[in-house]
């Protein structure tokens, strides 16, 4: 794991492949969802797919811009981050104009929850491994 971490290039081109793999599959047209019922309550699983792929977005970001030490800083890379949010909002508004496809205020909503958490839970991720790190020295 923490070669990997240390290779930011395979990081990066990582990270714009998922780039353009979003743009590529939000751009499909007539994807079927699927539901299940939840205490008798219909979900659809495309919020977790959703989910999930903001929030491997995320964690491929942050973990390509930590720097050596497996450091993640917000507040250098915020505008990086609010690109991302709006990259995961104009994804989900770009739909309006793709055959069998429609704007869901709800997909949205959990492609920025998918975010936000991967960019948390990353940064939780990173900050452990480099204590664990240390202490193994």
């Amino acid at each position: 794991m923490t070669d990997l971490l240390q290779n930011k290039n395979t990081l990066k081109i990582f990270f714009w492949i998922w780039i353009l793999f979003i743009a590529i599959v939000s751009s499909l047209p007539n994807i079927p969802t699927q539901e299940i019922n939840i205490w008798d309550e219909p979900f659809r699983l495309d919020y977790l797919e959703h989910f999930g792929v903001f929030y491997i977005l995320s964690a491929i970001y942050v973990a390509w811009k930590a720097d050596n030490k497996s450091v993640f800083s917000f507040r250098k890379h915020f505008s990086s981050l609010l690109l991302l949010g709006i990259f995961a909002i104009l994804d989900e508004i770009h739909q309006i104009w793709i055959p069998g496809r429609a704007y869901n205020p709800l997909d949205l909503i959990y492609n920025l929850l998918g975010l936000i958490a991967g960019i948390f839970l990353t940064k939780f991720a990173l900050t452990k491994l480099v204590a664990k790190t240390v202490a193994n020295k």
